[in-house]
């Protein structure tokens, strides 16, 4: 049996990913859960793609649906409809999550006063924060241009409040390196 990352992996196939041991799995078990990985995966991958129009997010929502799948593989009598059920419920979660993302832009929109093109800080900042990496400039836009919460840009992102705490910190580094800002 093969470790990696010290984790004792059990069953590989040449065509799945090594599955790892855990409590009230048999071999068998984790042999029937490669197997139904197997034949059920491609088509799934298949099934979220279309749902969502993106064939990354298809793969990264099928691999969900697996994982959730393998968490309750000894009590899931048809895993087939259950990975379907997963997968049709996490496309939906993410539809909800993109329109509750396109509904707050549009509010930051409409609120949004239009550009002078006056120059001077305001332009240099401008063009500072549209240089930051998407998901900083995102949160600093919501928090400090849309005057929303922490909590409030947290849920608009579908993240964490500490990680929009992090990007927020990290923004603001960005920005006082950029402005020469020596703290």
């Amino acid at each position: 049996m093969a470790e990696v990352a010290g984790v004792a992996m059990g069953v590989r196939t040449s065509r799945s990913p090594a599955v790892p041991r855990r409590a009230g799995m048999t071999a068998a078990r984790t042999e029937a859960y490669v197997e139904c990985f197997e034949v059920h995966f491609p088509r799934l991958a298949g099934y979220c793609a279309t749902m969502t129009g993106d064939r990354y997010a298809g793969h990264e929502i099928a691999q969900e649906a697996f994982a959730r799948l393998f968490a309750r593989w000894v009590g899931v009598r048809d895993p087939k409809a259950y990975v379907y059920l997963v997968a049709t419920n996490l496309a939906r979660e993410r539809w909800r999550r993109a329109a509750t993302e396109r509904t707050a832009y549009a509010d930051v929109a409409q609120r949004a006063t239009p550009y002078t093109g006056s120059g001077g800080p305001d332009l240099e900042l401008r063009d500072l924060v549209e240089r930051l990496p998407d998901r900083q400039r995102r949160a600093t836009l919501l928090r400090y241009y849309a005057d929303l919460p922490v909590a409030g840009v947290a849920a608009v992102m579908s993240l964490p409040e500490g990680t929009v705490k992090r990007l927020l910190h990290e923004a603001r580094n960005a920005l006082g390196l950029a402005m020469g800002d020596d703290r």
